[in-house]
């Protein structure tokens, strides 16, 4: 690690949190693109704390009043969660023995197929929002799995039940606030246990977090608009491209 290596990965998460192409794909796809090696898991962390501090500070007034008054929307997000905590532990075989890099460009190709799905595919209302809440929780859980974005997976999930793309958009994002803090938290309990809390402190950790929030800052606002219009093919013909793109470089390397 350098100064410039942990400025150019916090560039790439603060540009890429916030749209639905899977960030932490795009972390590993520029370290094996300029052989970037040695990069511990304290810095990815540092730079996901940084884009949560954006995503918390764009959604501050509207977590506040959720707390305060709209118990309804604060139970669909708890409803959200359950998935999550079950899956993340179930999974973490499979996470380990997919998180090699030859299943990056698959997934990303995944992601790019949620995506389309999320554009094309409607189901006819059998349940209440509860148990649309339960599902976008459910398919979040798909994003466990390196390449596959969380955010494409949650506005696609409820963009095929029936949301208009602006109530998908924020529930997704308001969704990421607890998602991300509590996956955060796992991995600093787990650092805390062998002693290593103490480097998030380190420089590089701090130019990651500070590059990463700076950046997100200066993203989301125009991200979340151009999300709430509803047109992700972009997002998805980008997936599948990168994704092939990925498959083919590590197929001749």
């Amino acid at each position: 690690m350098n100064s410039l290596v942990a400025l150019l990965l916090g560039l790439m998460q603060g540009l890429t949190e916030f749209f639905p192409v899977s960030s932490s794909a795009h972390l590993k796809l520029i370290k094996m693109f300029l052989g970037i090696k040695g990069v511990p898991v304290i810095f990815d962390l540092a730079c996901h704390l940084g884009s949560l501090g954006a995503l918390v500070w764009f959604f501050k007034a509207e977590v506040t009043r959720i707390f305060k008054s709209d118990r309804k929307k604060l139970r669909y997000l708890f409803v959200a969660l359950v998935p999550l905590v079950p899956s993340y532990f179930l999974l973490a075989p499979l996470r380990e023995l997919v998180s090699k890099p030859e299943f990056l460009g698959t997934f990303m190709m995944g992601t790019g197929g949620i995506l389309f799905a999320g554009q094309k595919l409607r189901i006819k209302k059998t349940g209440g929002p509860l148990r649309d809440a339960l599902l976008i929780g459910a398919m979040q859980s798909a994003a466990l799995v390196p390449g596959i974005s969380r955010s494409a997976s949650t506005i696609s999930a409820a963009q095929v039940l029936g949301w208009k793309p602006k109530d998908a958009v924020r529930f997704s994002f308001l969704l990421a606030i607890p998602t991300i803090m509590g996956g955060n938290f796992l991995e600093i309990a787990k650092l805390w246990k062998k002693g290593h809390v103490a480097d998030l402190m380190n420089l590089h950790c701090f130019i990651g977090f500070a590059v990463s929030l700076f950046v997100g800052l200066l993203v989301i606002r125009f991200a979340i608009k151009w999300l709430e219009r509803g047109k992700l093919k972009g997002f998805a013909w980008y997936c599948l491209a990168a994704g092939m793109l990925v498959n083919i470089y590590l197929y001749l390397k």
